[in-house]
């Protein structure tokens, strides 16, 4: 069985751009096969990418929120492909991490440029509703966590998955 990874990556206590620690926190507690490994990847794009080397995982699934101009409350799915980032945004992207920016782009770039991104990599993201500072998310990006566990199932299983809008339409 493919060894996988889900992880969260956010900044706690800043509204919906928590989803992706305060997901994993819960997610975490449910029932995986022993070839998936839950957790918080909210450490920084540096220190994320020396684990992903060290643990070398075939697959991972990370868990975000990011403001892409879509839709408040829209959920996301894609499959990382090459960035092909040159040098120079790459230096960019770890001065920005060394500063303590916990970002699910940094981590993508850094890890791609150290070979330690796993082949199979996807990201699950919401557009989130709100940015303001506190603890928890907003009623309406908290509403799509059951859709998450059902794809992040999906992933464990090793399904098929289709990249696109998932929610929000």
């Amino acid at each position: 069985m493919a060894r996988s990874l889900i992880a969260g990556v956010g900044h706690r206590f800043w509204g919906d751009f928590s989803a992706g620690p305060v997901w994993v926190d819960r997610l975490a507690k449910l029932d995986w096969p022993e070839s998936v490994t839950v957790e918080d990847y909210s450490f920084g794009a540096v220190a994320m990418t020396q684990q992903l080397q060290d643990e070398r995982f075939d697959r991972a699934a990370f868990v975000t929120a990011e403001s892409r101009q879509r839709e408040p409350g829209s959920l996301h799915l894609t499959r990382h492909t090459s960035s092909g980032e040159s040098p120079e945004r790459v230096q960019a992207y770890v001065n920005e991490a060394g500063g303590g920016v916990v970002a699910i782009d940094a981590l993508l770039v850094i890890a791609e440029h150290f070979e330690a991104l796993p082949p199979e990599t996807w990201i699950l993201e919401l557009e989130p509703f709100d940015d303001n500072w506190g603890d928890g998310l907003s009623p309406e990006a908290d509403a799509h966590y059951p859709r998450v566990v059902e794809l992040l199932r999906a992933f464990a299983r090793g399904d098929r998955l289709s990249p696109g809008e998932i929610a929000g339409e």
